[in-house]
């Protein structure tokens, strides 16, 4: 008997059905900076399981391949960033009264979102990469208030909610993927210990961090870290949700997997015993609380496929009497299988249940009151697993281990247990449904395929955000965009072509030789980005590209590039360096002078200046560059 508190981190993910360890080779990681944190957990929680992490915003083209050959990666894990479904333009100073806005703007957010999850899904389609996808977690509260209507679009908790309907929606439409249950997990153990919407702007939907904090050093009065305020458990979190992706892999290999519940009758399917008690003390209090939340475990179980069978010591009839008058219509007899009530030993009654069922005793599970008889079964099957010290977790073991769970439900599965004798018969079937389910989904696949077709493309798409980018020249250190400047460059990782790290003095010396320090800005009809890309140049020579992960899949940094070179050849000079230098994150922009015409490889890449780099069509360039020189001003040296 448990004698201590369930531990948060098997609660929703039950081990005692669990016997063999799930052994990883290599995970891929598809999502925003949320997921940042994800690649370092899973090697520590995970030894000997390298994690490769893609980050992806808006409609970033993903590689044709991945990292590694995709038969090398037992899943990946996608997320979307609500931010890039929901941009801040479109809902900050919406009318409560535009009821018509926001059906408009939940519809826009479906069709972006349905965009985003065809592109993250790049390798699930090529190569059937076990995918799962989170959904978005919901807000805390209406942002308008708690007394206004809740199902409603003009609450964030609903809008959300409609868009986790449709992401499900638009995620079974592809093979081998499946919704992880993000928000649910983060409910389960407590929204405030991990959400960020108490601090952030509602469509930020991540967990807490402690940015501000290192933005509000200046104040009169210090402020103290978000985590402090807020309790901030999200290490624990992500090791919680990590479970619940672990409990989804073992499931869908089936490992460990239960087929068969064998269960007593006394002090099991109710308190007490039958033959020892009246009429009177088998009524509703024998099976209020857990036998009835035992029961309707029973019934779940059955209607996912497994197998029911008793084996009790006990009078035949005195049990289908009491149990038709106790559970009426809610169990009975017929719904097992197997039914072995009688005065021979457990060992033996099993015995014959699983010849009758054509089951392995390791795909058995026998829950008994009873010590002794849990013994001698688990002594004559060693292999089984048995349970029941305490029936107060008996319900939570049966319904969410992941031995017990199926991916999908068959149509007949329910069929499997009504007789012991179409045991073989009805799993052939399930095997055949199962078949016909698989075609059926890739049928609906090649459908949704031709619809996105005539939906609106990735290009139309980029079109329609009427895309800008401001180019600046940053030549003193006094200027207002220098500090962000050199936090852009030594916090960014993902999209980084060197990883370099610089000091305010090495900028200020590497001026000094001609070297250029340019950021741009950008913005779209939805969203003012700010600043977020530095590109630094010394004559041809691009020294290092870096940007948010904010505006990946834009293309912006393509746009940026294309007046650089443009610079360059204005300069004088006929071709234009650039320096790659391949970290452990930076696998984002690996590929980014490829696909600017550069050649070479390794370190170095090359390209002529002429013909120019063509700007994106769906992008407008504000702001100018001069022609790239040595001669540059010092950042130390007023900005003439």
């Amino acid at each position: 008997m448990a004698e201590a508190p369930i531990p948060d981190q098997v609660y929703r993910c039950p081990q005692d059905l669990a016997v063999t360890p799930v052994t990883l080779r290599r995970v891929l990681l598809v999502g925003s900076c949320l997921l940042m944190e994800w690649p370092d957990f899973i090697k520590t929680a995970t030894p000997g399981c390298p994690c490769d992490y893609l980050v992806f915003n808006n409609t970033a083209q993903i590689p044709s391949s991945p990292p590694m050959p995709a038969d090398a990666y037992d899943f990946q894990l996608v997320q979307i960033p609500l931010r890039s479904v929901l941009p801040d333009g479109p809902f900050f100073r919406m009318s409560y009264e535009d009821a018509d806005g926001y059906e408009k703007l939940f519809e826009m957010a479906k069709g972006r979102l349905s965009q985003f999850l065809q592109a993250a899904m790049r390798w699930n389609l090529e190569y059937g990469i076990l995918t799962f996808v989170f959904n978005f977690q919901l807000p805390q509260q209406n942002p308008m208030g708690r007394l206004l209507p809740r199902y409603d679009l003009r609450n964030f908790v609903y809008f959300t909610e409609e868009l986790n309907k449709h992401l499900d929606t638009e995620t079974r439409k592809f093979n081998n993927a499946y919704i992880f249950d993000h928000d649910q997990v983060v409910a389960t153990y407590g929204r405030k210990y991990f959400q960020d919407d108490s601090i952030w702007q509602s469509n930020h939907s991540a967990a807490i961090i402690d940015l501000d904090f290192l933005y509000d050093q200046e104040r009169v009065e210090g402020a103290y870290s978000a985590s402090t305020h807020l309790q901030s458990r999200v290490p624990e979190y992500i090791r919680y949700e990590w479970e619940e992706i672990l409990a989804m892999y073992r499931t869908i290999r089936q490992i460990d997997r239960v087929k068969l519940v064998i269960v007593d009758i006394d002090d099991t399917l109710w308190r007490g015993v039958a033959a020892e008690q009246s009429e009177s003390e088998l009524g509703s209090e024998a099976l209020e609380g857990w036998p009835l939340g035992f029961a309707e475990a029973l019934g779940h179980l059955k209607r996912r496929g497994v197998v029911l069978a008793i084996a009790s010591k006990n009078d035949e009839g005195r049990v289908a009497e009491t149990l038709s008058r106790s559970y009426g219509r809610r169990l009975c007899l017929d719904d097992f299988a197997a039914r072995k009530i009688n005065w021979q030993p457990k060992a033996d009654s099993i015995e014959q249940i699983l010849h009758e069922t054509k089951l392995l005793p390791r795909n058995a599970v026998f829950i008994d009151d009873n010590p002794s008889e849990r013994a001698a079964v688990k002594a004559a099957f060693p292999e089984i697993r048995v349970f029941g010290p305490n029936p107060l977790l008996w319900r939570r073991i049966l319904l969410w281990s992941a031995e017990t769970q199926v991916s999908s439900i068959p149509s007949e599965s329910a069929a499997r247990t009504e007789t012991a004798p179409a045991q073989a018969a009805g799993q052939n079937r399930d095997v055949f449904k199962q078949g016909l389910a698989s075609i059926a989904k890739a049928r609906a696949l090649d459908r949704e395929r031709q619809r996105q077709g005539q939906q609106m493309s990735r290009q139309d798409f980029l079109a329609s955000l009427s895309l800008a980018v401001n180019l600046i020249e940053i030549t003193d250190i006094d200027d207002p965009g220098f500090p962000k400047l050199l936090q852009l460059i030594n916090r960014t990782n993902q999209f980084n072509t060197t990883g370099k790290r610089w000091t305010k003095q090495e900028c200020m010396s590497a001026a000094g030789t001609g070297t250029r320090f340019i950021t741009f800005d950008v913005e779209d009809r939805f969203t003012a980005y700010g600043t977020v890309g530095v590109v630094i140049v010394c004559e041809s020579h691009i020294v290092q590209l870096v940007m948010s992960c904010r505006v990946v899949g834009m293309e912006v940094e393509i746009a940026a590039l294309s007046e650089i070179l443009r610079a360059i050849q204005e300069g004088g000079f006929g071709s234009a360096r650039a320096s790659l230098e391949e970290t452990e994150l930076n696998l984002l922009c690996r590929d980014l002078y490829e696909r600017c015409g550069f050649n070479g490889g390794g370190d170095e890449w090359i390209r002529p200046v002429m013909p120019l780099l063509e700007k994106p069509s769906h992008i407008r360039i504000t702001g100018g560059l001069k022609p790239c020189s040595a001669a540059t001003q010092r950042l130390d040296q007023p900005h003439a």
